[in-house]
């Protein structure tokens, strides 16, 4: 017992440090728990209560996700495109970029599939592949001209 508390004392930032990724990792799991618990009785209750069979529900996620993806679509997307003719793209040489326009600032890594997008006050983190084609060709286009520099 003296030899572990004698550990903990020459140590102790580690246990902190141990501790917390421990707290977090519980808090993160606890927290998904009680999203699938809430999912599932929201399932169930549409089940039993209100008549639907468990393959409409599951057709009403899927269309909501599709739903989602319109409306990112129709307001995002055509937006970004506009923005990204006259962009000012810089890259890091930790691999990071930053994609400036008038009003949009996308803060990304290559080879992530995730980016930030800063709109005036709004920042939102989205899957690069949602920002279509021309985001990624600007990208490319703007890397292939500094290479040539």
């Amino acid at each position: 017992m003296e030899q572990l508390l004698q550990l903990v004392k020459d140590y102790w930032p580690i246990a902190v440090i141990l501790l917390v990724v421990v707290l977090a990792f519980q808090w993160i799991i606890r927290s998904l728990f009680r999203l699938l618990t809430v999912l599932v009785v929201i399932g169930v209750a549409l089940v039993l209560f209100f008549q639907f069979s468990p393959e409409e529900v599951i057709d009403m996620g899927r269309t909501a996700v599709q739903a989602t993806q319109e409306v990112v679509q129709k307001t995002i997307k055509p937006v970004l495109d506009a923005e990204l003719k006259d962009a000012d793209i810089s890259f890091q040489p930790d691999g990071s970029y930053e994609v400036k326009t008038n009003s949009i600032r996308i803060l990304g890594k290559k080879g992530e599939s995730k980016a930030t997008v800063y709109y005036k006050d709004d920042k939102w983190d989205v899957d690069i592949g949602q920002l279509g084609n021309l985001f990624q060709e600007r990208l490319d286009q703007a890397e292939a001209e500094k290479k040539a520099e």
